[in-house]
């Protein structure tokens, strides 16, 4: 998080274990609800409103993806909708899924490691 306070793993994986989540499955809306603070919070550090944001944070990923895409074979230019297409199945594939595939498992073990220290 981007706030005056910006919480830490060490504050957030200890209130999921404590209550601050009930449901395992609400995990999704847990994150959702941090990211839109997030936003909310770049919007007030920036000065720019939502939109603005949004495509800044749109900017620092496609950044991301020209450096990694260059060497992956992933289009850097996204002039026609096709190629932008192709672009977000590819982002999706090499860097959403990946995570997405582990993210119970990377959970519980950070959780773990946090409970343990």
């Amino acid at each position: 998080s981007c706030s005056k306070h910006p919480v830490t793993r060490s504050q957030v994986l200890p209130s999921l274990v404590n209550g601050g989540l009930d449901d395992p499955r609400d995990l999704p809306n847990f994150f959702y609800q941090h990211l839109e603070r997030d936003v909310r919070d770049l919007t007030q550090l920036t000065g720019k409103n939502f939109e603005e944001v949004v495509f800044f944070l749109h900017l620092i990923v496609k950044s991301l993806m020209e450096t990694a895409g260059k060497e992956r074979g992933i289009p850097t230019e996204l002039t026609q909708r096709e190629l932008r297409e192709l672009w977000e199945r590819e982002f999706d594939k090499r860097f959403i899924q990946p995570i997405l595939s582990s993210l119970h498992t990377d959970v519980q073990r950070q959780m773990n490691q946090v409970l343990s220290e």
